[in-house]
């Protein structure tokens, strides 16, 4: 038979004297004040949601647009002809990345 290594021995003998973690909960009363501060805590209406939402929104949506149009100059820029449109990945890799 396969006999186990005496350190293995001694840790498992460690792990079952150990006692279980002491069960840690919540502080007493700490549900009524979330409850209440929840209650409390003025509501939204959804407009004001959806405004947020837009303007938090707006500076990405024109960083898009902002990095299309550049894309859009360089592509019309290095062709030789206005029916040149080639895709916008080839625009990347030939004029941005070196």
């Amino acid at each position: 038979m396969n006999r186990l290594n005496p350190e293995l021995k001694r840790i498992m003998r460690w792990a079952q004297q150990a006692q279980p973690p002491p069960r840690t909960g919540a502080p007493f009363g700490f549900s009524q004040r979330v409850v209440r501060a929840w209650l409390s805590a003025e509501a939204t209406d959804p407009l004001t949601i959806w405004q947020r939402a837009v303007w938090k929104s707006a500076w990405p949506a024109a960083g898009v647009i902002l990095i299309g149009l550049a894309l859009l100059t360089a592509q019309r820029l290095s062709s030789h002809s206005p029916y040149d449109v080639s895709p916008a990945y080839e625009v990347v890799s030939t004029e941005l990345v070196p």
